[in-house]
């Protein structure tokens, strides 16, 4: 024996007249505008269509009121929908703070009595159920901050010993190359090569060294 499920039946929505007028006077007097949004979405929550995917069944009805809320302001419209929420996952558990012999303390109620509760109690408990039921907005995607090009790497300055060594013997014997027939030209080539310039500080200097022999 298969058991079977009552399928509910489908609803076509239509603009509760009563709950259009109750809108408009929540955009009028701020002072009831909280109630007067519960009471709104109480009596536009007979239009919530169980035969559609929830998100969609609360879009449908609030896309009903949207010349009201036109009128109302935003303000209206996002506590209506906070009611409205609630009132389709009504049996969603939430925890909101709340006053409880005179301290604040967190409790553990169901979304359709989150409805009754303050301003920010109700609009938490939506927060939640929104997130519970997968309607919830996702975070926007951070820009990666541009990179700033990496600053061109210091020279070394550092001399070692090594590099002292190698220069005070080569500055030692500099004259003794550059006098030389062989490495005087040599030493000339990689001069010109280098961009330089070599003039004789007195004329007529004999070429010398180990080399020219």
């Amino acid at each position: 024996m298969t058991a079977t499920t009552t399928q509910a039946a489908a609803i076509v929505g239509h603009r509760d007249a009563k709950a259009g007028a109750l809108i408009l006077k929540a955009g009028k007097a701020a002072a009831t505008m909280l109630q007067s949004c519960k009471e709104a979405a109480q009596l536009a929550a007979a239009q919530l269509n169980p035969a559609t995917p929830i998100g969609q069944r609360i879009s449908d009805v609030v896309a009903l009121y949207s010349a009201d809320f036109t009128a109302a302001g935003h303000n209206v419209r996002a506590l209506f929908v906070d009611a409205l929420t609630l009132h389709a996952a009504a049996q969603t558990p939430v925890t909101v703070s709340a006053i409880v012999d005179g301290k604040k303390a967190d409790v553990h109620v169901t979304a359709a009595d989150a409805v009754n509760m303050p301003k920010h109690a109700m609009r938490d408990a939506a927060k939640q159920v929104r997130e519970a039921i997968g309607t919830a907005r996702k975070p926007a995607a951070k820009k990666a901050a541009p990179k700033m090009p990496a600053a061109p790497a210091a020279p070394d300055m550092t001399v070692t010993a090594g590099e002292i060594d190698g220069f005070t013997q080569w500055l030692a014997n500099f004259d003794a190359y550059f006098t030389d027939a062989v490495f005087h030209q040599k030493i000339l080539a990689r001069i010109v090569d280098a961009g330089f310039v070599v003039s004789k500080a007195a004329a007529g200097r004999k070429i010398t060294g180990k080399a020219s022999a």
